[in-house]
């Protein structure tokens, strides 16, 4: 008997080992034959720097030259950044007498390339430069950490803010940090490593690790996702999320102070420019009332609007154009980001506003 199990034992460990020698082979192999496996990481590309008075922000990743994938098939593009951590071409000294454009990753042209950004399409419109700051996975503190670390010597002839409705709502404060509070740092530093911690196995830090470690990972989840049955049936089971899933904007009741406080975090940002600087900001709808018709996001975009006229601040809202194009069009399949379509329509609606300016028909400088 004590044979017998041993036996099973044997093969059961064999089997173990035989599984993790062909799991280690088939990684080596397709690390061999995928060699753009790593391309479906954003991490290749994103840094999370400090900023003096503004606590941290994420940036790309200095002089990064190389091509990011989504998984599901919906783009694969080019990505460079240059020395200051901006996808912009040109040299952060080009932004001297630009117009800025700061925003998160619509902004920044997520699934799009560099010439598709709207910032790119509005400087072929107005033909004067144009420089995009802007960085994924941000908000409108985030921005305002951005326009401070531009350069002193540096400034714009004006700015363009996209602003998302979806995401960049909220009735948080910014959290900036002064000389005497430094202090506070190392106490922020042990909560992030506790929450870090607790969340460690969570299956989004997983699957994380997983797409910047591992080409098996990669390869799977490429095969699996681009096949919609299998898709959608990943989509039932709770293991991805729909991108179609409703991100409500909260109650109705919570809008009026979350949009008052997202107004004057706004303000803040104009009153960061130099002197009598234009400042306009592009709203970008939510996906459901392009889609849908959504009631609550239709109110949070009249809601903003209302709240930036107050403040004397210029508004670009190209909710009209993109409900005439239509969703699919300008959005892509399964990323919630815009297409260069989409792009386009927003460059040109912005060029079309951009009155203040007093320079379209001026050369550049």
């Amino acid at each position: 008997m004590a044979r017998h199990k041993k036996s099973i034992g044997g093969r059961l460990g064999a089997l173990t080992l035989g599984l993790l020698i062909t799991i280690f082979l088939v990684e080596l192999i397709l690390r061999f034959v995928m060699p753009n496996w790593t391309e479906f990481w954003s991490g290749n590309f994103v840094r999370i720097i400090s900023v003096p008075g503004y606590g941290t922000v994420g940036t790309g990743l200095p002089n990064f030259n190389g091509y990011f994938s989504q998984n599901n098939g919906d783009f694969r593009v080019h990505i460079s950044i240059n020395k200051f951590g901006l996808r912009n071409p040109k040299p952060i000294s080009a932004s001297n007498n630009a117009i800025w454009v700061v925003g998160d990753s619509m902004t920044f042209g997520w699934g799009v390339e560099q010439q598709e950004m709207y910032s790119s399409v509005l400087e072929k419109l107005l033909n004067y430069p144009v420089y995009n700051i802007a960085s994924p996975g941000t908000g409108v503190c985030g921005y305002q950490a951005l326009i401070s670390r531009m350069p002193n010597n540096l400034s714009p002839q004006a700015l363009v803010i996209g602003l998302v409705l979806e995401n960049d709502i909220s009735a948080s404060e910014c959290k900036t940090r002064n000389t005497e509070e430094e202090g506070l740092a190392e106490t922020h530093k042990t909560s992030l490593a506790k929450i870090r911690q607790k969340s460690i196995l969570s299956l989004s830090r997983v699957k994380k690790k997983l797409t910047r470690s591992s080409a098996l990972y990669n390869f799977i989840a490429v095969s699996l996702k681009r096949i919609e049955i299998i898709n959608r049936a990943l989509v039932m089971l709770g293991i991805i999320n729909p991108v179609e899933i409703y991100r409500s904007p909260m109650t109705k009741e919570n809008l009026v102070s979350a949009v008052d406080v997202t107004a004057e975090k706004i303000l803040k940002l104009k009153q960061m420019m130099p002197e009598n600087i234009p400042v306009s900001v592009l709203i970008i709808p939510g996906r459901f009332e392009i889609r849908d018709g959504d009631p609550l996001y239709r109110t949070l975009r009249q809601m903003m609007h209302r709240a930036l006229n107050k403040r004397t601040i210029d508004i670009v809202d190209p909710f009209d154009e993109f409900l005439a194009v239509g969703y699919s069009p300008t959005h892509f399949k399964h990323d919630g980001h815009w297409s260069s379509l989409g792009h386009k329509i927003a460059g040109k609606k912005i060029a079309n506003k951009i009155n203040f300016l007093g320079r379209k028909s001026e050369s550049p400088p």
